[in-house]
């Protein structure tokens, strides 16, 4: 009996090991790894920054805005010397976005480029939505939604009645990196 009992804590104790390490790469850890190299530009944006139109807004509208965790954005802009970069960059991104666990939402090929939208979650109750947009001759961005039983119907319904808090730090450094970017 005590060599079965061993023998299964080992097979149980490897098991854990193999399932606790996930050897694919994350999303979280490759923005948060390329945030420490200086030709990515990268921005956090808790829901806060986040404000509703001045009127009547519904309820549903307020309590959709609440699944709304924060935003990540992550760009790299292309020039002529950071072109093997691009290219190795943008793979990493493909290869993490073509895990299961990622959903496909829409794929567009828009001539120069191409944007894709993912999510982790089920189709009414998404966690996460992933935008990864790249163009060989300016670069790529990927923005990273992250909430909590997010509705993508209702999400698209409140970036009608959006705006951005003109006031806020965050705000201004998006601005000035969208006025960078030509």
């Amino acid at each position: 009996m005590k060599t079965f009992l061993k023998i299964s804590i080992v097979v149980l104790f490897i098991s854990l090991l193999t399932t606790a390490c996930d050897t694919n790469p994350s999303l979280q850890k490759y923005i948060v790894d390329s945030k420490e190299n200086n030709e990515f530009i990268s921005i956090d944006l808790p829901s806060s920054i986040l404000k509703l139109k001045d009127g009547d807004v519904s309820e549903e509208v307020k309590k959709t805005l609440k699944t709304i965790k924060k935003v990540n954005f992550l760009a790299l802009q292309l020039n002529e010397t950071n072109l093997e970069l691009f290219n190795t960059e943008k793979e990493k991104v493909k290869k993490i976005l073509k895990n299961p666990k990622y959903k496909q939402l829409v794929r567009m090929n828009l001539g120069k480029g191409n944007v894709t939208v993912n999510y982790l979650g089920d189709e009414d109750a998404i966690d996460e939505v992933v935008i990864f947009g790249s163009d060989n001759q300016r670069g790529f961005a990927l923005v990273r939604v992250i909430g909590e039983n997010m509705n993508p119907a209702e999400i698209f319904s409140l970036t009608q009645e959006i705006k951005l808090d003109g006031d806020s730090q965050q705000f201004k450094q998006l601005e000035g990196l969208l006025t960078s970017i030509k």
